[in-house]
């Protein structure tokens, strides 16, 4: 089935321009909030080894929190009912990712993606998502310090958590979560490869109409001046 987004993209947290030429990252966050993709396949973490998830040295799939280590996701909103997760408020309580300091968290996609989502939990500034082409070359990077500064100063509570999406303009096979700080903890990943509305191809066709147009204009007054 094809998913579709479309290209008018509002409430924008972040617009980050990547090392891939005119690449972008266009990133938007919300308490209690669910992916932006209706039908993205949704990973929990509730199975013992997700087949697309690598865990280095430091990175673990735990439940519950470790005080001084390491905190559960808080749930908000509409998250966990659209993951089936519980509770519906409150701490999670089901099993997520915690990628310790100089720990990484890698996902590698069997086909290319443009879209992805991720519950992060007390988000933290040294916390980063980096995005990786089918070349393996950085489009760019979400780093916890882009968010406002009352979410990322490692808040456990629900005002600590949001729900991230992320869509790139360069289709991506990997994305790694690392932080260089204390934990990075997050849960309730989605992903898909999203295509344009229908609509959306049709405005830009007709910008495009409208474009050689006014280019063939130009052309014969110029050719009437001579």
């Amino acid at each position: 089935m094809k998913k579709y987004l479309s290209m008018s993209v509002t409430s924008l947290l972040a617009v980050l321009v990547s090392n891939v030429t005119n690449a972008q990252l266009y990133v938007t966050a919300s308490i209690g909030g669910a992916p932006s993709v209706s039908d993205a396949t949704l990973e929990t973490f509730d199975e013992p080894s997700p087949p697309l998830l690598t865990l280095s040295s430091g990175a673990n799939l735990v439940s519950g929190s470790a005080p001084g280590a390491f905190a559960a996701p808080f749930f908000s909103g509409s998250t966990a009912t659209v993951f089936g997760e519980s509770p519906a408020y409150g701490s999670d309580s089901t099993q997520y990712v915690v990628a310790g300091p100089g720990a990484t968290a890698t996902f590698s996609f069997l086909t290319s993606q443009n879209y992805f989502g991720l519950l992060w939990g007390s988000v933290d500034a040294d916390n980063s998502l980096t995005f990786y082409d089918t070349a393996n070359n950085v489009i760019g990077t979400v780093y916890g310090s882009a968010f406002p500064p009352a979410t990322y100063y490692g808040d456990q509570g629900v005002d600590g958590t949001s729900y991230v999406n992320v869509t790139s303009t360069v289709p991506f096979s990997k994305v790694v979560a690392s932080n260089s700080g204390a934990q990075f903890e997050f849960d309730d990943v989605a992903y898909a490869m999203v295509v344009p509305e229908p609509s959306s191809l049709t405005s830009l066709g007709c910008g495009l109409c409208l474009l050689g147009l006014a280019w063939r204009h130009q052309l014969t007054k110029y050719s009437n001046l001579r």
